[in-house]
């Protein structure tokens, strides 16, 4: 707990400070044994730990990356953090966001710490963002941590983006298939069922199917198209879940054209978050523990807390690296050099670096691939449903022949 005190030096002068302890009474006890007295004293995290944050709110990553960034320059050029809040909130359009920048300066001005000012809003800040404002505050370093938080929350949006646009044709594709669908079975293909039905005439089963389907298709197209926007909406939610999301990865890791891609974005992250964890000060348990958390894969995720185990139980990191199957073998013997050197933060760097390319080329490679699929998929589709109809035309010419 933090305390604002007045305290009164054994020379008889008096400072101000502000302290740490359990409670006064340990707080009087530690300055007396100093020689020193506790003139006045006052909690400072009480009030504000006490008091909930005014609304729960989420800042995306390109909002995240603006405040960060005004953060880093405000300490780089010794404005205090209080003005600064004061500032972004007074620019801000949004209430929501506007009042939690408040809260988070008031928080500031009452004394506690920026990382726990930061940790009563999770969903705004994670803990692998809590923890690295909270390493640099402690080694004193703060600018320099916001510096690599800004340039990792930059990768982050970068390879987000990557991701988003390699999937943009395929879905478009998709969708535009499956419309087409719809449209055949709902509006073509009654049309041409009702001319069917006068000309008379036995049709194939497969006919009679794609008939009673169309049917089907057409007297319900509305429920249809509110069901399958809802599925969309519905999934797009159901992505936003930690549960759903592993299932999903798990999932996409069986696919042969995925899997690769998947590892690689698995290993990028966890290069670069271990690497920017590493650079500010934290020890290798706790980045293992919260750049583990950051991989999107599950399979990889578990293997870092293996490791995390290992080392816990005294192995070194490239042992525990190797055992697990974590990196590829030219990534781990980049990891055991820098290890035996003491240059591990180096080393993860370098790293990421090569797996940002890495996973820009598996992107383009697994998207290469994706679209003659997505296409040949669609061609199926669409060409199984014209080969039909025109079987259907042709056997109902037939049976007028006859």
């Amino acid at each position: 707990m933090r305390f604002r005190t007045t305290i009164l030096e054994s020379d008889g002068s008096t400072s101000q400070a502000v302290l740490e302890a359990n409670n006064e009474q340990s707080l009087h006890d530690s300055l007396h044994r100093e020689g020193r007295s506790l003139v006045r004293v006052r909690a400072l995290d009480a009030v504000v730990a006490e008091r909930a944050p005014p609304v729960d709110v989420c800042l995306t990553p390109r909002r995240l990356l603006l405040l960060t960034q005004a953060l880093y320059e405000a300490l780089d050029a010794g404005v205090p953090l209080l003005g600064t809040f004061k500032a972004v909130s007074e620019q801000e359009e949004d209430p929501k966001i506007a009042a939690m920048l408040d809260d988070l300066g008031d928080r500031v001005a009452a004394g506690q710490m920026l990382s726990d000012s930061l940790a009563a809003y999770p969903r705004s800040f994670p803990s692998i963002y809590c923890s690295l404002v909270r390493a640099g505050e402690q080694s004193g370093s703060l600018p320099d941590v916001l510096m690599s938080i800004t340039g990792f929350l930059e990768w982050r949006i970068e390879i987000a983006a990557t991701v988003k646009q390699a999937m943009i044709y395929p879905l478009v594709i998709a969708g535009a298939g499956y419309a087409m669908v719809l449209f055949m079975l709902s509006f073509v293909i009654p049309r041409l069922s009702s001319v069917l039905s006068k000309m008379g005439g036995d049709l194939p089963a497969a006919s009679l199917y794609l008939i009673d389907a169309s049917n089907f298709v057409a007297g319900n197209i509305w429920y249809i198209v509110a069901a399958s926007i809802g599925a969309a909406i519905a999934f797009k939610m159901l992505c936003k879940r930690p549960a759903f999301g592993a299932f999903l990865m798990t999932m996409l890791g069986g696919v042969p054209v995925v899997r690769t891609l998947l590892t690689t974005l698995a290993t990028a992250q966890f290069s670069r978050t271990f690497s920017v964890l590493l650079q500010s000060g934290l020890t290798m348990t706790t980045a293992l523990e919260l750049g583990g958390a950051a991989v999107s894969l599950p399979r990889m995720r578990a293997s870092i807390d293996s490791v995390r185990e290992r080392i816990l139980g005294g192995a070194r990191l490239g042992e525990a690296l190797r055992e697990e199957e974590v990196l590829p073998p030219v990534a781990l013997s980049m990891v055991l050099v820098g290890e035996e050197a003491g240059r591990l933060p180096v080393t993860f760097e370098r790293l990421s670096r090569l797996y940002d390319r890495e996973v820009k080329a598996a992107v383009k490679k697994a998207l290469g691939l994706l679209e003659p699929i997505v296409i040949v998929t669609l061609g199926i589709v669409v060409g199984g449903v014209a080969v039909l109809v025109v079987g259907t035309i042709y056997s109902a010419m037939k049976g007028i022949g006859k």
